[in-house]
């Protein structure tokens, strides 16, 4: 009976180092702190410093641009938007491209006129179409999740948020 599991259990280890060689898809990690409305980016009205762990061993440091979509339609009181993506550049590395298209940034209780925060979590896939570089039709999975402060006038704000997914083809 132990012989039959192990041997199982060898095979489901095997057959799943396999699936990933061949996927050639890698973990993915990191961190960004964005600013709230830098005019040197128009379209993206949040930007700032990222850092991406690929795997065990490679270390991306790079831009994140960031537009949240628009808000949904059916509920324009609900802080929920669509069609957002986030824009990974690394220089001479690349950029790639992820879509957000059912983000949500509930504001926590006890807010003011002049201030919001709140909690901002959005998911979707790598554009495979938009990669450059090492990101040359790469394609993958995000979650984006981490705390924002917006407040004004004039508008200002910070996203402090971490990274989560895998990217694949990412030579």
């Amino acid at each position: 009976m132990w012989r039959s599991l192990l041997l199982v259990l060898a095979f489901a280890v095997v057959f799943a180092q396999s699936a990933a060689a061949q996927n050639n898809c890698v973990a993915v990690r990191g961190l960004t702190q964005q600013t709230l409305f830098d005019p040197a980016h128009p379209g993206f009205p949040w930007s700032g410093p990222v850092q991406l762990i690929l795997g065990d061993n490679t270390v991306l440091r790079g831009t994140v641009l960031e537009n949240d979509g628009s808000k949904k339609k059916d509920d324009p009181a609900a802080h929920q938007s669509e069609g957002g993506r986030f824009v990974f550049d690394f220089g001479s590395d690349g950029q790639f491209t992820v879509l957000t298209d059912n983000s949500v940034y509930p504001f926590l209780p006890k807010q003011s006129d002049i201030a919001k925060t709140g909690t901002f979590h959005g998911q979707g896939p790598v554009d495979s179409a938009s990669g450059t570089g090492r990101f040359y039709s790469a394609s993958g999975n995000f979650t984006i999740k981490g705390d924002f402060l917006a407040m004004g006038p004039p508008p200002f704000g910070r996203f402090n948020a971490t990274i989560t997914g895998f990217l694949c083809n990412a030579n």
